[in-house]
């Protein structure tokens, strides 16, 4: 008599289940996966605009050369070929040029699990009587060559991640 419990049946069972979660986690991490990190502030400088009479041109770039860490959580590489810049006003966003820093110009290539430091600037036209915060934010939507998008709000004055009191209270 033949058992309705097959030891073959619970083993191909069990390999299906590993097999399958490890393919899982390795498409996963073949997917793009780009994470960025804001290091340095940025700076804005503000001219007349060539052109048009009654508004500036705005410009928002990097203080420090690499100011941006470009973090490839990918097991592939990725190449970032071009930026759109967007600048967030109380009237709503405002499209903006992008450009570089320096020598620091686009493709940037960032490998397999690995990180890069990058110069994004961006340049907008904006009227004469645009009031700015103090910190104003611009949303950065980075394409890739695989025409994949990365977007990444952007502030003047890089994030503090920890206080300086910090320090002191671990030393105690």
């Amino acid at each position: 008599m033949e058992s309705v419990f097959d030891i073959r049946m619970v083993f191909s069972g069990f390999s299906f289940l590993v097999t399958s979660y490890f393919w899982l986690v390795k498409s996963r991490k073949e997917r793009p996966n780009l994470q960025f990190y804001q290091l340095s502030n940025f700076r804005t400088v503000s001219r007349r605009h060539p052109d048009k009479e009654g508004w500036r041109r705005l410009c928002i770039q990097q203080l420090d050369t690499g100011g941006v860490l470009v973090a490839n959580h990918s097991l592939r590489q990725n190449s970032i070929i071009f930026f759109e810049c967007f600048l967030l006003t109380d009237d709503g966003l405002v499209a903006g040029d992008w450009g570089f820093s320096g020598d620091d110009k686009p493709p940037w290539n960032v490998g397999p699990e690995s990180t890069i430091s990058i110069s994004p600037a961006c340049f907008f036209d904006v009227p004469e009587d645009l009031e700015l915060p103090e910190n104003p934010e611009f949303h950065i939507q980075f394409i890739t060559a695989s025409g994949k998008q990365f977007s990444h709000r952007f502030t003047q004055k890089a994030p503090r991640l920890r206080s300086a009191d910090q320090p002191k209270n671990l030393a105690a």
